[in-house]
């Protein structure tokens, strides 16, 4: 179920093949106590809280954030998410009404490498993709405290 991992990304505001366009972070402190970790203590879920709340507010997020900058759902490459489970990546891909191969998945080899999953992903996804990159791109995570967000990256030409 839980993995262990790590991840880096380097922002450089003079190279790359993405360019940030756009963002949207948000919290809600009213959930926190269906994940946290308390001050030594270990991790605190309510698994089920956290899965609803994430399948409701993160494509709610990403949604926002495409139309906000006029680009449509469908044409967003890819989806690179925080790799909580299969289930998410499904509501999330159902709430936005786009195929469910557009979210890069490494769960099946990782399991939740929790803040880290994101970066994991990306870094597979870089590895096995063909490039140039052609389309959007959005990353999008949920987390501890009830904190999550979207960015939308599009290709530099």
């Amino acid at each position: 179920m839980f993995g262990d991992g790590a991840g880096a990304c380097l922002v450089s505001r003079d190279s790359g093949f993405a360019c940030i366009v756009d963002f949207a972070l948000y919290t809600d402190g009213n959930s926190a106590e269906s994940l946290y970790l308390p001050c030594a203590g270990t991790l605190q879920m309510n698994g089920l809280a956290v899965i609803m709340h994430a399948s409701r507010k993160l494509p709610r997020a990403i949604g926002n954030l495409l139309e906000k900058r006029g680009v449509a759902p469908g044409e967003v490459g890819v989806y690179l998410m925080h790799q909580e489970n299969a289930n998410l990546l499904r509501k999330v891909a159902a709430g936005l009404k786009v195929p469910e191969e557009r979210f890069f998945s490494n769960i099946d080899r990782y399991g939740n490498t929790s803040s880290a999953s994101m970066l994991i992903a990306a870094a597979e996804w870089w590895d096995g993709g063909s490039k140039p990159i052609a389309a959007p791109i959005v990353l999008a995570a949920f987390g501890a405290g009830f904190h999550w967000g979207a960015l939308l990256a599009e290709p530099v030409s």
